[in-house]
């Protein structure tokens, strides 16, 4: 038990008493995923119920537990080790926060935790409990030079594109980027596909669905040069592409018409209004909208002064706000949002570095809550804008109407009733309202449809560092604006609002090494099973290298120049030889490569579900 022997309990305590203390064998590294698990689940669960009785901060540290590092973690308190990693049945923790036990509960006083994070507790220490939080970890992290200078970091640069011997496989610039690789190796690209295959490989790869008879017996009998480009023209051009690729990028955007965990008792779980953004990336697709203006409209569409039918855009800032609700925790939605723009647009971890720098990549803490001050600037209004003009003459809106107004007069006098006399069955009455309402709204044909906007707040303001991520112990304030590492010389303040339009077109910039790697990197990815940089979110310097890095910025840069035209990128790549290889194998190749990144034959692909 770690004794409070002096006037104070401060951190050098624990870090004295740590010192002499027998922790048994150093755990495994965790992996990156282990580390992001850990940081965007059980760092807030410890921080937020935890903290104020079983680190450095308590008055006493109650039970002789801290919970502040893994090391005290696995030595306890008075009642024995906390945790046994790989094992949440022997583990006191998991028993605790589970209720199971009269005398041995935790949080106490009957705030127990919500299901979700009793299982993200379970699953924790299943996976060994991996945990970053280590003795040393209070000095702050400095980054090598090698760390700074990371491929992903250095400005796009056009490559010139290669001479190759195999002049007559080069279709599109791209050919030429693969074959230089395979000659540098030893090996050739394996014989084109046969147009059966063709047809269907792309058919899948932009509707999702296989040709028609039709479709294939036409592509047969086209003997023109340019019968396969007409093939990938229909396609782009089908409806269905946007619902293919719309998917992919709602994926991305982390999509869904719930909530997660909610106060049920004072909102419903549905998002009734989640359909907009889904409809609007599934036109932004179809209508080809250029990157750079997709990326405007989802962090400040409201700021774009949008009317008549561009008023449809506005659903775009679905993006920021379809996220998980963490129980209305307004620290964790925030989080989720920097999340989302940093992983999606950026392809960066920033969030691990919420509570300490970051491990790996240049982001210091102080840039996590520079973007904090932007989304904490923010504020989602109470009746979301309505999308277009509403007919109040028509039957359907006059039937919604009717309805809405029975329900919300009904919950209404439930909640009257409620501050009188509080009963199971009031409560559950009222639950059910909720519902009812919210599936009204999301599904009734009369039902104006609505934008899920984020709005500036009246006051604006920068962020406090909150010292360890937690929201009480806060330090030093920090101004909004972009990422260092990505900033170069000028890093201007943002004054502007929120500062959500100066972060928009800093993402967007052209001298902005990430967003045009990251994007092409992404449809890559889903014509070839695998990116050139194989790890689509993190671009950081855990990421995996890019596989042909010449081709990454050659194709970036042919993606700003074609006006971030994600259909001419299709084209671009489609048309190529190595996009049309035949999948047939080549032993030799094959020991030699074996993961198949230099592309050598084309990749054999499960069909989706």
């Amino acid at each position: 038990m770690l004794s409070r022997s002096t006037a104070s309990y401060g951190l050098m305590a624990i870090l004295a008493a740590g010192g002499m203390l027998a922790f048994g064998a150093k755990a495994a590294e965790p992996t990156k995923e282990q580390l992001e698990f850990f940081e965007n689940k059980i760092r807030p669960i410890l921080s937020d119920n935890c903290y104020k009785c079983h680190s450095h901060e308590a008055p006493k540290l109650k039970g002789g537990l801290s919970v502040e590092f893994r090391d005290l973690l696995l030595k306890g308190g008075e009642n024995g080790p906390a945790i046994v990693p790989g094992d949440p049945e022997k583990s006191l923790l998991i028993k605790a926060v589970r209720y199971t036990d009269a005398d041995l509960q935790m949080p106490p006083k009957n705030k127990k935790l919500s299901d979700q994070q009793i299982g993200d507790l379970e699953t924790w220490v299943k996976m060994g409990a991996p945990d970053p939080r280590v003795m040393s970890a209070v000095i702050a992290k400095t980054w090598n030079k090698s760390e700074r200078d990371h491929w992903s970091f250095k400005p796009v640069k056009k490559p010139v594109v290669p001479e190759v011997k195999e002049t007559n496989w080069v279709q599109t610039p791209v050919d030429a980027f693969i074959a230089a690789k395979l000659e540098e190796n030893g090996m050739k690209p394996s014989l084109l596909a046969d147009k059966r295959t063709l047809i269907r490989r792309a058919t899948f790869d932009l509707i999702g669905i296989a040709p028609t008879l039709k479709e294939t017996e036409d592509f047969l009998n086209d003997e023109s040069p340019d019968a396969f480009a007409k093939v990938v023209d229909r396609l782009l051009a089908s409806p269905h592409y946007g619902e293919r690729w719309g998917r992919f990028w709602l994926d991305t955007a982390r999509y869904s018409d719930t909530k997660g965990d909610v106060k049920i008792q004072k909102e419903d779980f549905h998002y009734p209004y989640a359909w907009t953004y889904r409809d609007y990336v599934v036109r932004a697709f179809n209508e080809d909208k250029p990157y750079n203006r997709f990326i405007v409209e989802q962090l400040c569409a409201d700021k774009l002064n949008l009317t008549g039918t561009n008023r449809w855009d506005l659903a775009a800032m679905g993006f920021l706000t379809v996220g998980e609700r963490f129980t209305d925790n307004i620290n964790d939605i925030i989080n989720d949002r920097i999340d989302v723009v940093t992983k999606g647009f950026l392809g960066l971890t920033v969030t691990c570095a919420r509570c300490h720098d970051h491990k790996f990549d240049p982001i210091p803490t102080k840039d996590y809550y520079s973007l904090r001050g932007i989304f904490a600037s923010c504020v989602e209004p109470k009746d979301e804008p309505i999308l277009g003009g509403i007919n109040k003459a028509s039957p359907d809106y006059l039937e919604f109407a009717k309805q809405y107004n029975s329900l919300s007069d009904q919950l209404r006098a439930l909640e009257a009733i409620r501050l009188r006399l509080r009963t199971k069955e009031t409560k559950q009455n009222e639950i059910k309202l909720r519902r009812e309402i919210a599936l009204l709204e999301e599904n009734h044909p009369g039902s104006p449809p609505r934008a899920m906007v984020l709005l500036d707040s009246q006051k604006p303001a920068d962020s406090p560092v909150f010292i360890r991520g937690e929201a009480e112990n806060k330090g030093d304030i920090v101004p909004r604006r972009f990422l260092e590492i990505l900033s170069g010389t000028v890093r201007p303040e943002y004054r502007n609002g929120s500062g959500r339009v100066d972060l928009a077109a800093a993402i967007i910039s052209p001298a902005n090494p990430l967003t045009a790697r990251v994007m092409v990197n992404r449809i890559w990815l889903h014509h070839f099973g695998e990116g050139i940089v194989t790890t689509p979110d993190d671009f950081g310097n855990q990421s995996a290298p890019p596989s042909h890095p010449e081709l990454m910025d050659y194709l970036a840069s042919r993606f700003i120049e074609d006006g971030w035209s994600i259909k001419k990128m299709h084209r671009l790549i489609m048309l190529s030889s190595v996009y049309q290889e035949s999948s047939d194998n080549n032993p030799r190749y094959a020991q030699q490569d074996p993961n198949n990144r230099l592309l050598w034959r084309a990749n054999i692909r499960r069909l989706e579900f």
